[in-house]
């Protein structure tokens, strides 16, 4: 694994906190009920100052905010810890992904003066946006991003694809050329294939705060618009005898040792990425006892090991969990005996829901 030395990205999760309830995200059950498991945390200056070092911010090359489960424009001191990165580091690279659906104009206008790039998770227009993007308000977005570009700020829109909004498409992409958007990226989620408690993975559950069924998200008809991931499940279990077969089996390339990317989370622990962190709070495990818990349990001091707050980050990378552990876990003969599912899924030789994603995009006319 590189070394703290190495590290050339960091993936900042800021908080676990978000304004949305979007029903494929772990922060919840579905869209409903809070994730019992999840610590719903920030970190501020002070934390942010503590975890990078002066030293560590200049050698690094680009930041950014992205979350496994809450949204940065709903955290504190978002906006300062771009501009301290900034400071610190002129040359680096800042990039923030979000709903768009929080802070007041103002905030947007200056965030733009700041940040290189925004990603900005719009799927769909005024009449559908919500329907995956809980708890989000449409004209909000399209008055944040006006501010943000109208001050010079670069966007781009990322548009997950469902079949509820499968036909805006064309509609969307107009939008985003006439708002001055650098891009449209469509986006062909995996997660059918990853969260989806149904027998059918075409559609998945959404529940309300009480915990009631209260509509279904669905795979868009078209299959232009199908990750390539899930169509590719029958033919590894044709080939492997099944899918857990495969993840026993395949080669594991770890994508961020090649990037020398770190990944922080909203309770300060550092990870090599979001998908690893990805595994301590998954609702359907009770008393987080995932198999990356597991592998956490191993270390001295068990998952405190992690915390760059307690430790420093230099510690904690060029520690057990990092050197050693994790690297041998990927040798492990099966998933039972110790390999990490999600590194086979996510960095296996055959089988990439999240690269598959990205399949195509377009740039405005």
């Amino acid at each position: 694994m590189y070394r703290f030395n190495e590290v050339k990205t960091i993936h900042l999760e800021i908080t676990s906190k978000c304004n949305a309830r979007c029903p494929m995200c772990l922060r919840t059950v579905c869209g409903g009920q809070n994730n019992p498991n999840l610590p719903l945390v920030e970190l501020g200056m002070v934390e942010i100052k503590k975890i990078f070092p002066i030293p560590f911010i200049k050698q690094l090359d680009r930041m950014y905010m992205c979350g496994n489960y809450g949204d940065p424009i709903v955290a504190q001191d978002t906006l300062k810890v771009f501009r301290y990165f900034r400071d610190v580091n002129p040359e680096i690279r800042l990039d923030m992904f979000t709903n768009g659906s929080a802070k007041n104009e103002a905030w947007w206008q200056e965030l733009a003066g700041v940040i290189d790039l925004v990603h900005f998770s719009v799927d769909g227009l005024a009449d559908t946006n919500h329907i995956y993007r809980k708890g989000t308000h449409f004209p909000t977005i399209m008055k944040n991003i006006e501010a943000y570009r109208g001050a010079g700020g670069e966007a781009v829109w990322d548009y997950i694809v469902f079949r509820h909004n499968e036909h805006q498409i064309h509609e969307a992409e107009q939008l985003a050329v006439e708002l001055g958007f650098k891009s449209f990226n469509i986006k062909k989620t995996g997660r059918f294939f990853s969260n989806s408690r149904m027998e059918s993975k075409g559609k998945q559950e959404v529940y309300n705060r009480e915990g009631d069924l209260d509509y279904y998200i669905e795979m868009p008809l078209s299959k232009k618009y199908h990750n390539s991931a899930v169509a590719k499940e029958q033919a590894l279990i044709d080939k492997y005898g099944s899918l857990e077969s495969y993840l026993d089996k395949t080669p594991i390339n770890c994508k961020v040792a090649k990037e020398k990317s770190l990944y922080i989370t909203a309770t300060g622990d550092a990870f090599p990425c979001c998908w690893t962190a990805n595994q301590l709070y998954p609702w359907y495990f009770p008393n987080q006892k995932s198999y990356m818990w597991k592998l956490l349990e191993k270390l001295e001091n068990g998952p405190s090991d992690m915390s760059a707050l307690q430790h420093g980050l230099e510690k904690v990378v060029n520690g057990e969990f990092f050197q050693d552990v994790l690297l041998k876990s990927w040798k492990a003969k099966s998933i039972k005996k110790g390999r990490p599912k999600c590194c086979a899924k996510t960095c296996g030789s055959e089988f990439d829901p999240f690269r598959a994603q990205f399949s195509e995009s377009s740039p405005p006319a």
